[in-house]
């Protein structure tokens, strides 16, 4: 599992170009889980300005 640090434009590229499988809204932030076609299981942490980290998740 790797935790990589991601601007608001790899995030939304990311849910581009994957197909979002769940969402949780909390008060500092927001998770979603994403199946990528190449990357494969991601979750990306979100700040309120679009900008976190994505974590690989492994199969």
């Amino acid at each position: 599992m790797r935790i990589i640090d991601a601007n608001a434009q790899v995030m939304a590229d990311l849910k581009d170009e994957g197909r979002t499988v769940s969402e949780k809204q909390y008060q500092a932030f927001k998770v979603t889980t994403v199946r990528h076609p190449t990357l494969g299981k991601l979750i990306l942490v979100e700040d309120a300005h679009g900008n976190g980290a994505m974590v690989e998740a492994e199969e």
